[in-house]
């Protein structure tokens, strides 16, 4: 008997032991370690996608003691009420993990996590600030100058093949999702190598076979994977098949 698929939006569900030691990640993980016993204030940060949001909850979970904030980038709130609002979540956590999605943030946040910054210096609290930017003139110049205080951490994408397919076969297990090898394959071999495009299409695929009552087998996903470079392709960008 076949099992029925459930349309469920499960909770991401984060284990350490999931998390993939490749090449580009392990200099972050070793300072990493060291930091969760002797303490500091870093910022990894990476030029492209590298699972830095996934790691941070990675930790969060592991380390009960580690206080996590979700930055909300594009946010108009008041930068008081924000750091507020940080501060609460945080409490008294001696240890603070910062996760800042990508990309350009709103005035109020730049000015937020400027006074963030001052505050754990002035509470003598240890940070990572989890954070990929692509142009500095789009961030508070205050928040910028805090940054070079800082000890920068490079995170490098997985390459090779085996470490893609590990690191997207771990993005599916932290979604409690059911994604073959040969699936990955596919999409290794017909979408850009990045990581940002392989866990959408993943994403979207995960969706289309729920909404569609279908199994994310090689077949099926082949189709899904040819229109996702036809859109790719109408976008602008490279078809690789």
């Amino acid at each position: 008997m076949r099992q029925q698929l459930l349309d469920l939006e499960l909770p991401p569900r984060f284990a350490y032991s999931e998390w993939v030691r490749h090449h580009g990640v392990e200099a972050a993980q070793n300072r990493l370690a060291l930091w969760l016993v002797h303490g500091g204030r870093l910022w990894l940060t990476s030029e492209t996608p590298s699972g830095k949001t996934h790691l941070a909850h990675l930790l969060a979970a592991e380390y009960p003691h580690l206080g996590l904030i979700r930055v909300q980038a594009d946010s108009d709130s008041p930068a008081t009420q924000q750091v507020n609002g940080w501060l609460e979540i945080l409490g008294n956590c001696v240890y603070w993990l910062i996760d800042v999605p990508a990309g350009a943030l709103s005035q109020s946040t730049g000015i937020a996590l400027f006074h963030l910054l001052e505050r754990a210096r002035e509470m003598e609290r240890s940070l990572v600030l989890f954070w990929r930017y692509q142009d500095a003139d789009d961030a508070p110049a205050e928040f910028i100058t805090r940054l070079a205080t800082l000890e920068r951490i490079e995170m490098q994408p997985p390459h090779t093949d085996a470490d893609l397919t590990a690191v997207l076969q771990a993005v599916a297990t932290s979604r409690q999702w059911q994604v073959d090898d040969s699936v990955i394959q596919l999409m290794l071999t017909y979408l850009p190598r990045d990581l940002d495009t392989l866990v959408t299409a993943m994403q979207q695929m995960e969706q289309a076979s729920l909404a569609e009552r279908k199994r994310l087998t090689k077949r099926w996903a082949s189709r899904q994977i040819s229109r996702l470079g036809d859109n790719m392709a109408g976008q602008g960008q490279s078809k690789l098949f």
